[in-house]
């Protein structure tokens, strides 16, 4: 399974932005196109259509890999504004969401139990691929809301924590690590 994770990065602004790296959307783009011009090139000579059974599974991983590289997804973390935007969507057909330094107290980094991400220790246990043990990036709020920012690999706790470090001390809020209490 391919992995693609957001990526933290500062902007020419001073702005943070954690979102998905154009790398992997050109790869995908690139996907996405190399299977819809083999598709159209080797149609049927008398200029049939690509829509034909025979065709249905490259058809399905060029959409998907078409629909991956419009995915949107970024939480920008404005400090001269104090405000936090998140955006996801397709695109031009993203939602955008403004929230304020003040409505949140802390960063937190939890273990969770499979990727189904139930928290451990809550005597849910997952099945099949979602084996695997991780790590949640979750941003709480004064309310007691918490806002997943991405989920990684437990092997991956020292990275998961410099980013939370990081963003936690860019916006002035707590941090907690919560994966390391057992």
């Amino acid at each position: 399974m391919i992995g693609f994770r957001l990526k933290l990065k500062k902007l020419s602004d001073g702005r943070l932005m954690f979102s998905i790296p154009i790398g992997y959307k050109l790869l995908l783009l690139l996907i996405g196109m190399l299977i819809l011009i083999s598709l159209i090139v080797t149609r049927e000579e008398d200029g049939g259509s690509i829509f034909v059974r025979e065709n249905t599974i490259p058809l399905v991983i060029c959409f998907l890999s078409l629909l991956g590289a419009a995915y949107h997804e970024c939480w920008i973390f404005d400090k001269d504004r104090e405000q936090i935007i998140h955006q996801n969507g397709l695109i031009a057909f993203h939602s955008n969401r403004t929230y304020s330094f003040d409505d949140f107290v802390q960063l937190d980094v939890s273990s969770r139990q499979g990727t189904s991400g139930a928290p451990a220790g809550s005597g849910k246990t997952a099945h099949g691929f979602s084996r695997r043990s991780g790590l949640n990036l979750i941003l709480q709020a004064r309310d007691g809301k918490g806002y997943h920012l991405e989920m990684y690999r437990a092997s991956k706790q020292k990275k998961v924590g410099a980013i939370a470090r990081e963003i936690a001390e860019y916006c002035g809020l707590g941090f907690v690590d919560h994966s390391t209490r057992r």
